[in-house]
């Protein structure tokens, strides 16, 4: 029996096309709002990581709807739903 290599379930090439291509297109994160520096190493908190809007572990696909975040946004949102950051404020207390 061959040895077995350990796979990551990110591991697949149009996973790595889709993220190269957000990479290079978007730079501001999703979550706050604020410009990414991709030139950041990958274990840096505020590096550039793709997030994917409906969590795989709710359901979402490896090939769905990614988007740009931090990578502490992205960590802190876990597999929460995204906060409505488009939604204006109501000035009337109910």
């Amino acid at each position: 029996m061959p040895p077995r290599t350990k796979r990551s379930g990110l591991d697949h090439r149009a996973y790595r096309r889709a993220k190269n291509r957000l990479r290079q297109n978007a730079r501001t994160c999703w979550l706050c709002g604020k410009w990414i520096d991709v030139d950041l190493p990958s274990n840096d908190p505020m590096s550039w990581t793709a997030d994917h809007v409906i969590p795989r572990s709710k359901g979402g696909h490896l090939l769905g709807e990614l988007r740009a975040a931090h990578r502490s946004c992205n960590s802190s949102r876990g597999n929460r739903p995204p906060e409505r950051i488009d939604q204006l404020p109501t000035t009337r207390q109910w």
